[in-house]
């Protein structure tokens, strides 16, 4: 195996200055050997010129052998070049050896210096154009080669004279000898091929270079070297046929060296391909991972920590504060912008989006070092003060964030303003849950928007105590609603000119079991937050229903009185409202016309649109719709001849102003546009909160035909209703109809 040019590398350094061009000798230097400095190229031209020198003697003393070993020499020369085309690499080496060498050796001792050194070069020659593109190497490579060989060659030629003038002819001092020489025509080489490089870094050569660089070819040297000897002996002894069959050998062991280290360079690229791309997926898995962490606890439209990512924080603030031995204070506020969903409702979401990005950075440049703003999801926002050393702390930056907030913001080519409302608590209550602090702060956000909003509100010990007995509440409002537990209360609708009941209003009515009855305005309220005002209507129009049902069974005449139910909004949107109804009328026995549903006229205008379905769906079953406090402020006029409407309720606080002598104020000519409106569109009207004598006879007056309130008689349980029918009659119209005068009601069934 011959080194080259193309592999003798080095560490890098500062290079010499290079020669000033001149005439065209130094052009051409420029062009065809720009990395050469002067030492590199006197060194260079100088091995040429040797190793010319040593190949034209070569060939002069090959031309003077016999004609039979100038076939030995071709052939053995020829073998070594094709050897040289097949290089075996070494594995976990950089390095490669070739077969050349055992010919090139076995021609030096067949035939001496001369058939050696044209077979080095020849093989020299092979190994550069192989690895090399540089026609300087090309050239260098074999004059180097054969300058050593002929040197090192003619050396060791001049040992075995010596051996055989002694008549020293032991096979292994022939062997010694050639081992000897070998490593004596590697360091010659191995000297050559280092000082270019060397030269043109302006370097000195050291052995740790020839070692390192060079170590593999000088082992592989001396073991071609041993491998030659002994096939010179065979040769001596017992002629050329002998080595002739005993080179196929050798061949085959080299051409199974050859593919074993293949195999091995196979099997170490597999395995260093492999490692590769478990290195590749490891850092794509990685940064995958990174990427998902920051995808699951950051918001994707501002980049702020969500709500899990504050959670978190949050969790950690909380148990070290109550860890460690001082107290670690913390805040949390919560903000809510006041006009968010007038900018989303009006510009569209791709501003409200523009805002929300905009009211982040805001916010985000007054939080502190310790402070962490998060974007919990809409216009809500969460802010976390670590170590603050009182609310004040905390106070003073909810007063920074209110007037950030307050500033214009420009938006769709338009400033447009805002507000935020912002709630806050503090470590000073005892918390043992990030869910606990959050939830305290929402409920005193809320309390900041219900006190006239763009401000903030604390949230202190009074505000939790309200919370426990709210939570309370619901809880026990849950468990009533479940058990049946909501009563019903009947108050009559009598027929004023008569004073005949004509039908009943179903009134929900809840005992608590410690705090007595609870405000219908309350518990109601509350059933539509939790999500249980369907099942609550669905269970009072049942009862209702049935009640009514057996007082038509066991009441002489009560089959003409109408039952009123109240709904919410909620429930007259509800595609199922009119099946849910027909349910409750068949499983008691009522008729439909008997049963009117009374919504009152803010929920009604707020939901017209969508409950337009359940309107007709009500009207095709023939169950009524009742319009309570109409007149209270939304305009349903518009309305009245188009929705399935029977009857109107004048709005208590109509009926709360009137008092008797002259028709003619402003309260009276409402409650008489209502009157004459519901007798003109042939819809029946109750008037609603009669508690003065003076309202009944004005109202009697003005020609209203029905009407309910505490001066006639309050909601009663169902146990005294049938001595209250007893003693008022009930009236022969059916259907709350306006049909008839009669005698004024007596005093004797108020209650």
């Amino acid at each position: 195996m011959t080194p080259s040019l193309a592999g003798a590398r080095g560490p890098a350094g500062p290079r010499p200055p290079e020669p000033p061009p001149g005439p065209w000798a130094d052009r051409l230097h420029q062009a065809l050997m720009p990395d050469y400095n002067r030492a590199a190229t006197v060194f260079w031209w100088s091995v040429v010129a040797l190793g010319v020198a040593a190949l034209a003697f070569a060939l002069a003393k090959v031309a003077g052998l016999p004609p039979s070993s100038w076939w030995q020499i071709a052939a053995g020369t020829a073998i070594t070049m094709v050897a040289g085309l097949f290089p075996v690499r070494i594995p976990r080496s950089t390095n490669a050896f070739t077969a050349g060498e055992i010919f090139i050796f076995l021609l030096l001792l067949m035939h001496g210096p001369a058939a050696a050194t044209l077979a080095a070069s020849a093989d020299a020659a092979v190994g550069s154009w192989r690895t090399s593109r540089r026609w300087t190497s090309r050239i260098a490579s074999p004059a180097m080669n054969a300058v050593a060989m002929m040197a090192t060659g003619s050396l060791l030629q001049a040992v075995l004279d010596a051996m055989q003038r002694q008549h020293v002819s032991s096979p292994g001092a022939l062997i010694v000898a050639v081992i000897v020489f070998a490593l004596a025509y590697f360091v010659c080489n191995a000297l050559l091929m280092s000082a270019l490089p060397l030269l043109k870094r302006g370097e000195r050569i050291h052995a740790a270079d020839l070692l390192g660089v060079f170590g593999w070819i000088g082992n592989a040297y001396a073991g071609s070297a041993a491998v030659a000897a002994p096939l010179f002996l065979i040769y001596r002894d017992s002629g050329l046929g002998v080595l002739a069959a005993v080179v196929p050998l050798i061949a085959m062991m080299l051409a199974t060296l050859h593919y074993y280290f293949k195999q091995q360079q196979a099997d170490a690229a597999m395995r260093l391909a492999a490692a590769q791309a478990a290195e590749r997926e490891a850092t794509l898995a990685a940064r995958h991972l990174v990427e998902l962490h920051h995808i699951a606890f950051h918001d994707s439209l501002t980049g702020l920590p969500n709500r899990r990512s504050f959670l978190a924080q949050l969790a950690e603030a909380v148990v070290r504060n109550l860890a460690a031995p001082q107290p670690q204070g913390f805040a949390v506020m919560f903000l809510d912008f006041d006009r968010f969903k007038l900018i989303n409702d009006s510009l569209g979401h791709a501003t409200g989006d523009a805002f929300l990005v905009q009211a982040s950075r805001r916010l985000q440049g007054l939080m502190g070092e310790q402070d962490t703003l998060a974007r919990l999801g809409g216009d809500e926002f969460a802010v976390l003060m670590r170590g603050i050393s009182g609310l004040s702390d905390a106070t003073a930056l909810a007063d920074r964030l209110l007037a950030a907030a307050s500033q214009p913001f420009q938006l769709a080519g338009a400033k447009l303003s805002s507000s935020a409302s912002i709630g806050i608590t503090t470590s000073a209550l005892p918390y043992t849950a990030p869910e606990e602090v959050l939830r305290d702060a929402d409920i005193a956000m809320y309390r900041a928007k219900a006190a006239g909003k763009a401000r903030h509100v604390v949230f202190d010990a009074a505000l939790h105590t309200q919370l426990s007995q709210r939570l309370k509440l619901e809880s026990d409002l849950r468990a009533a609603v479940a058990a049946d537990q909501i009563g019903l209360a009947y108050q009559p609708i009598f027929e004023l000119a008569s004073g005949r009941v004509a039908g009943f209003e179903a009134l929900a009515r809840w005992s608590h079991p410690e705090l007595g009855p609870i405000a219908p305005n309350t518990f109601i309220a509350m059933a539509l937050e939790l999500g249980l005002i369907t099942d609550l209507t669905d269970r009072l129009a049942l009862r209702a229903c049935q009640q009514m049902r057996q007082w038509q069974l066991a009441l002489p005449g009560a089959q003409a009185l109408m039952l009123q139910v109240n709904i919410s909004g909620r429930d007259i949107v509800h595609p199922g409202l009119a099946e849910r109804m027909g349910r409750s009328l068949h499983s008691s026995g009522l008729a439909a016309r008997q049963l009117r549903l009374e919504l009152n006229e803010s929920s009604l205008m707020q939901h017209v649109a969508g409950a337009a379905p359940t309107l007709a769906a009500l009207q095709q079953a023939g169950i009524g719709l009742c319009l309570d406090d109409f007149g209270s402020g939304f305009s349903s006029l518009r309305h009245l001849n188009s929705l399935p409407i029977d009857s109107l309720k004048i709005d208590p606080s109509f009926v709360g102003a009137l008092q008797s002598g002259s028709s003619t104020g402003t309260d009276q000519a409402v409650v008489r546009a209502i009157v004459e409106l519901g007798h003109s569109l042939g819809k029946a009207v109750v008037a609603e909160g009669i508690e003065t004598a003076e309202q009944l006879a004005v109202l009697r007056a003005l020609g209203c035909h029905h009407g309910q309130g505490y001066h006639l008689a309050p909601p009663m349980a169902p146990e005294a209703v049938p001595a209250l029918l007893a003693h008022t009659g009930i009236a022969d119209a059916p259907g709350l109809s306006d049909d008839g005068v009669g005698a004024p009601p007596p005093d004797s069934f108020r209650h």
